[in-house]
């Protein structure tokens, strides 16, 4: 009788394999644009790309401000959020105390009023820390 049970089970889960599908997912993959691949030579310099570092002000600026290149804008926004992630609640007080739309504001506005050739001698990462612990500084802990 458990041979027969057994016999029959195997024989019901062999057919539902066999009816069974398996299909492979691909994950979407974005191809780079010719402008923006670091391996094309010459590419343009102006274009950020993930091997920037030392980014000035200036550098960050412009992307972020170009009214032409919309995936200039996307990646200075995105340096920008790593910039408040990497140092939110150590070097400003974090989003508990204002809405993240409010950081672009005080950044950008401050940026703008701002020549040229001063923010080209700025760190980007630093003038963006340092604006933001200015606006927004965390209150002191007194310690016992």
């Amino acid at each position: 009788m458990k041979m027969r049970v057994a016999l029959a089970s195997g024989l019901l889960m062999l057919a539902v394999v066999a009816q069974a599908e398996s299909k492979i997912y691909h994950y979407p993959s974005a191809q780079s644009l010719p402008e923006d691949d670091t391996s094309v030579f010459p590419r343009d310099p102006q274009l950020l790309t993930g091997h920037d570092v030392n980014l000035t002000a200036e550098r960050f600026f412009a992307a972020w401000n170009n009214k032409e290149n919309e995936r200039e804008r996307i990646k200075a926004d995105m340096y920008f959020v790593g910039v408040l992630d990497a140092t939110e609640g150590k070097e400003w007080c974090g989003y508990k105390k204002f809405l993240p739309g409010s950081a672009h504001e005080v950044v950008y506005a401050r940026l703008l009023r701002m020549q040229p050739e001063q923010r080209e001698k700025l760190s980007a990462a630093d003038y963006i820390v340092r604006s933001m612990a200015e606006n927004h500084p965390c209150q002191k802990r007194s310690e016992k």
